[in-house]
């Protein structure tokens, strides 16, 4: 399972640092033709794809610092570090983009009717649509909450540089240049919806909620029909990352005469089932076996 999870983390790295260094270039580059063209839009697309290369470091550094082992103090290793990363990147970008939005509105409010540079926002965009769909194929098919975090995030913002491109060309046609400010409050909303939902599910993982692949009733269900269970007592099921959960549970059992093979069948079977690794079963005698004993 280390293996495993060392060889994942180090093809999750790859992709994020070709992705950083794609993105950073094209970053500087957005924001120049930005302020050059005079146009919000590009401009709230590069401070969400500032936000999206900050989100792909803290993402690298969650992933090495889920390969350390554990420590005398952090006895579990740093296995919650990508948790916090899901978390920090969602405030990352909604901090920057309700900026963007409160410029945005700003312009409208005061009938800012500024040229936009039609023809320069139209190419970056359409750089952008190329750069941003290369980056979302890089991190497409990831199971981990931040690998999918950052396949939604370029995904989005190759749909956010589509709409830059049509608002350009209707700039260029029409000469409506408050298009421009409509358009990245919209991208705007749209991308602050999508990061919401990446925000709850990680504030669920930070307060030890039972991960969503995961029902505890079919876990319950699961463990109540091995043979000699009578009961749960207590049962946690809590994430130590986003790809790892633990478990730890009391288990009220007949008689102790087969207690090892009861473990094994409940820990494999978890892992198989359910794909919980880590797991701690402890086997109390029930209450009906101790008072038959009594007598």
């Amino acid at each position: 399972m280390e293996e495993k999870r060392k060889l994942n983390s180090n093809l999750q790295n790859r992709s994020n640092v070709i992705g950083t260094i794609i993105n950073t270039v094209f970053i500087a580059f957005e924001f120049f033709c930005g302020f050059l063209a005079n146009s919000m839009a590009l401009i709230a697309d590069a401070v969400h794809n500032l936000g999206d290369v900050l989100s792909l470091v803290i993402s690298m550094l969650a992933v090495f610092l889920l390969t350390k082992k554990p420590t005398k103090r952090h006895t579990y290793g740093f296995y919650n570090t990508t948790i916090l990363s899901a978390s920090v990147n969602s405030l990352i970008l909604a901090a920057g983009l309700a900026i963007v939005i409160w410029e945005s509105l700003m312009r409208l409010f005061t009938n800012d009717q500024t040229e936009t540079v039609s023809w320069i926002v139209a190419g970056t965009a359409f750089l952008g649509i190329l750069i941003n769909g290369l980056t979302a194929y890089l991190m497409r098919s990831k199971a981990d909450l931040n690998e999918r975090a950052n396949f939604w995030h370029f995904f989005g913002d190759t749909l956010v540089s589509v709409s830059v491109l049509v608002a350009a060309i209707i700039i260029y046609f029409t000469g409506w240049y408050w298009i421009d400010p409509i358009i990245s409050i919209l991208a705007s909303i749209f991308i602050l919806f999508e990061s919401w939902s990446v925000f709850c599910e990680s504030f669920e993982l930070v307060t030890n909620a039972v991960p969503r692949d995961i029902e505890e009733r079919e876990v319950e269900s699961y463990l109540l029909s091995l043979p000699k269970v009578d009961k749960i007592n207590d049962m946690h099921i809590w994430p130590l990352s986003t790809t790892d959960t633990a478990l730890s549970a009391h288990l009220e059992v007949t008689d102790f005469d087969d207690c090892m093979n009861i473990v094994d069948r409940a820990t494999n079977g978890l892992r198989k089932k359910f794909h919980i690794d880590h797991i701690t079963i402890q086997l109390d005698t029930s209450k009906k076996k101790h008072n038959e004993s009594q007598i």
